[in-house]
C-alpha cells in the first residue's frame, strides 16, 4: 500500500442530503477523522451538486480545523506538510432518478416475467408491459375492443407513456423468430410516431437468431443495444447481461446528466460509483472477510436497496419507486394508508399521518421533531423493507427455476449480519425503535448480529476502497459501523396461548448471571453494552426450535453485546397480526414495550 493516498476525501451526494468526510491515518490506524451532512443541491433553486459538496467539505474543514478547498474552492492536493490539504477524493451518488422501463416479450410467465424482475433489480422501474401471449388475433391489434386491425390498448400505452427505455425479451435462443419480427416491427412504428428526441433506448435481450432483424427494423429510428438472451432457456435465466447494459444506460441518461457532475467526476479521477454498487462492495467484502452471510439494507430518501452476500453469490434488489423520501407517496398509492396504520401503536388520525407522509415525500431532507411523525416514517419503512423483500425473492425465483419458493426464501432468512444504512438511521429514530422495524418487516430467522452506518458514509467505503482498500476497511471497521447487538429468533410452532418459549441464561464476561422466561408470542431485550461479550444458554419449550444447526432443545453460544443489547424474539413467523385495529396497536404497543422502544 507504499503507493495508495494516505488522506482521502470522500463525499456521497444523494438525493436529500450530501455526506462528505476525511480518511486519514491516526496512530498507525486509518479513522474516519470527520464527517459532515448537508442538504444536496441537485434540484431547484440550485441545480449544482458541487455547491452542496462544497458546502459540506467546508463543514468539514470547520470541524477538523484542517484546510481542504483553496482560495478558488478548488481541492488542495496532495496533502502539504502543515496538514492541510488530502491525497485523492472518491465519490458515490444515487442522486438520479431512475430510468422509466417498459418490458415487451413473447410470454407473460416466461421472458416478460424474467426481464420485469431484471430491471427492477437495476436502477429502472417498469411502468408497463406487454405479453404476445395475452393479445388476441395479430399480436399488436385486437378484436376484443371492437377496434379490429387497429393497435391494441396495451400498445397504445406505450405509445403514451414515452418510456426512456423498452427492453425487448422473448424466445429461447435457437426458438421461433417470426414473432421477434412482429414486435420489432409494433415497437418500430411507436417509435416512428413519436418525437425524435422522446424515443426510447432499445435494449433487445431475446432469441439471438432474432438479433439482426430487430437492429434492422428499429436501428434506423431508435438506438439499439443487443445482449445475451436474458431467458436462453426455459429452466435457464441469465439476467446479468441486461442488468449490467441498464446500469451503464443510466450513468450515461441519469448520473452524468446531473447538474455539476462533470465538475464532481473531475475531482474523483476514478469515478464515480452509484451508492448502490458501493454499498454492494461493503456487503461483500463484510461477507468475505469474515465468512459470514451478510444481509444489508440501505433504505434511501430516493432508493431502497437490499444486497445479500455470503462470500460465494450476491444478490441485489434496488427499488426506486419506493423510499423512506421520495417514494413515500408510491408507497401510499400501493398499500393505503391503513395498512401502514397497522404498524402504530396509538390511535392516530389517518389523515395527520397521510398528510405528514406526503409533507416527508416533498421534503425528504427535513428531520421529523415529533414522535409520531418518526413512529410513522418508521411504519412505512416496514412496508417498503416488505415490498423490497419480495422484489428480491422474486429476482433470485426468476434465477432458479427449478428451485422451490421456499428453497428461495431461505437463502434470505439464514443471515449471520443484518447491515442497515440510510434514512431512518440518519433521522435519529432510536436503534431499538430500528430495530423493531427489522424484525417486524424481514423474515431473518436463527442467531445474527446487527450493524448499523451511524456515519452514512458506510456504502462511500466501497468508493475508498478503489484507492486504498486498507483504509476503507478500517474506516469502515473503526468509525463507521456500530453494532446494535445480538438476535436470536427461534421457529416458533406452538400457540401464542402456551405460557413459555424459552429460558435465556445469559453469563456477562465481566461476571453475574440474568436470567430471562421469554413468553410465546413476546420479545425480550437484555442489556449487554457494546464490546461486551456473554455466554447465552437458552433453553427451549415445546414447539420453539433453533432449527438444524441446534441440538435438542439446548442452545448455546458466546455473543456480543451492543447500543441495544441481546434481543429474544419469539413472536414467530409469520409475524402475528390482527385485523382488529384496536387490538392490533395494543400488540404494537406491548411489543415497542418489551423491545425497548
Amino acid at each position: 500500500m507504499a503507493d495508495s493516498p494516505t488522506s482521502i476525501l470522500v463525499a456521497d451526494v444523494g438525493s436529500a442530503a450530501t455526506k462528505v468526510g476525511l480518511v486519514d491515518l491516526v496512530s498507525g490506524e486509518y479513522r474516519l477523522v470527520g464527517a459532515t451532512r448537508t442538504m444536496s443541491t441537485v434540484d431547484a433553486p440550485n441545480e449544482d451538486l458541487m455547491i452542496g459538496v462544497r458546502q459540506g467539505i467546508m463543514q468539514l474543514e470547520a470541524l477538523t480545523g484542517r484546510r481542504l478547498l483553496d482560495a478558488k474552492n478548488a481541492l488542495i492536493r496532495p496533502t502539504r506538510l502543515d496538514g492541510d490539504g488530502s491525497d485523492a477524493f472518491v465519490a458515490v451518488t444515487s442522486a438520479a432518478l431512475p430510468l422509466h422501463a417498459v418490458v415487451i416479450g413473447l410470454s407473460r410467465d416466461y421472458s416478460v416475467a424474467c426481464a420485469g424482475q431484471a430491471v427492477n433489480s437495476t436502477f429502472a422501474i417498469v411502468d408497463h408491459t406487454i405479453a404476445v401471449d395475452e393479445e388476441s388475433g395479430r399480436w399488436g391489434t385486437t378484436a376484443s375492443d371492437g377496434r379490429a386491425g387497429g393497435a391494441s390498448a396495451a400498445v397504445e400505452k406505450l405509445a403514451t407513456l414515452k418510456p426512456d427505455l423498452v427492453v425487448m425479451v422473448g424466445g429461447i435462443d435457437g426458438g421461433a423468430v417470426a414473432p421477434l419480427r412482429e414486435m420489432a416491427n409494433i415497437v418500430a412504428a411507436v417509435g416512428a410516431a413519436m418525437d425524435e428526441d422522446s424515443r426510447p433506448f432499445v435494449i433487445f435481450a431475446g432469441n439471438h437468431m432474432a438479433r439482426g432483424d430487430v437492429v434492422e427494423r428499429i436501428g434506423g429510428l431508435m438506438q439499439v443495444s443487443v445482449v445475451d438472451n436474458v431467458l436462453p432457456a426455459l429452466d435457464r435465466a441469465n439476467p446479468g447481461p441486461l442488468q449490467a447494459e441498464i446500469e451503464n444506460l443510466y450513468r450515461k441518461r441519469r448520473i452524468e446528466r446531473l447538474p455539476g457532475f462533470d465538475k464532481l467526476a473531475a475531482w474523483a479521477e476514478k469515478g464515480v460509483m452509484t451508492t448502490a454498487d458501493a454499498f454492494t462492495r461493503v456487503t461483500e467484502y463484510l461477507a468475505r472477510k469474515y465468512q459470514l452471510r451478510v444481509l444489508g439494507v440501505d433504505l434511501g430518501a430516493g432508493a431502497t436497496t437490499m444486497v445479500r452476500a455470503d462470500g460465494n453469490r450476491t444478490q441485489r434488489a434496488v427499488v426506486e419507486e419506493e423510499s423512506v423520501g421520495y417514494g413515500l407517496d408510491a408507497l401510499l398509492e400501493r398499500t393505503g394508508i391503513e395498512t401502514i396504520m397497522r404498524w402504530l401503536p396509538t390511535p392516530l388520525e389517518a389523515a395527520e399521518v397521510h398528510a405528514g407522509l406526503l409533507n416527508q415525500s416533498v421534503r425528504p431532507q427535513a428531520v421529523p421533531t415529533r414522535w409520531q411523525d418518526t413512529t410513522a416514517l418508521n411504519a412505512a419503512g416496514r412496508e417498503i423493507l416488505m415490498h423490497t423483500a419480495d422484489v428480491w425473492h422474486d429476482q433470485l425465483r426468476s434465477q432458479e427455476f427449478g428451485a422451490t419458493n421456499g428453497h428461495a426464501q431461505a437463502g434470505f432468512a439464514d443471515s449471520d449480519l443484518v447491515l442497515l444504512s440510510g434514512a431512518p438511521v440518519a433521522r435519529g429514530s432510536k436503534p431499538t425503535s430500528l430495530l423493531l422495524m427489522l424484525l417486524d418487516a424481514l423474515q431473518v430467522r436463527g442467531i445474527f448480529s446487527v450493524a448499523a452506518d451511524n456515519a452514512g458514509l458506510a456504502a462511500a467505503m466501497g468508493a475508498v476502497a478503489a484507492v486504498n482498500s486498507e483504509a476503507a476497511a478500517q474506516a469502515l471497521e473503526n468509525d463507521c459501523l456500530v453494532t446494535w447487538g445480538t438476535v436470536f429468533v427461534p421457529d416458533v410452532v406452538a400457540r401464542a396461548g402456551e405460557p413459555l418459549a424459552l429460558v435465556a441464561h445469559v453469563e456477562p464476561a465481566r461476571g453475574g448471571k440474568l436470567e430471562a422466561d421469554v413468553k410465546l408470542g413476546s420479545l425480550e431485550l437484555i442489556p449487554l453494552g457494546e464490546g461486551e461479550k456473554a455466554n447465552v444458554e437458552l433453553r427451549a419449550g415445546r414447539g420453539v426450535s433453533w432449527g438444524p444447526s441446534a441440538r435438542g432443545n439446548i442452545f448455546k453460544r458466546e455473543v456480543q453485546g451492543g447500543t441495544v443489547g441481546v434481543m429474544i424474539d419469539a413472536r414467530g413467523r409469520p409475524l402475528p397480526m390482527d385485523e382488529n385495529m384496536d387490538r392490533q396497536r395494543e400488540r404494537m404497543q406491548r411489543w415497542m414495550w418489551e423491545a425497548g422502544a
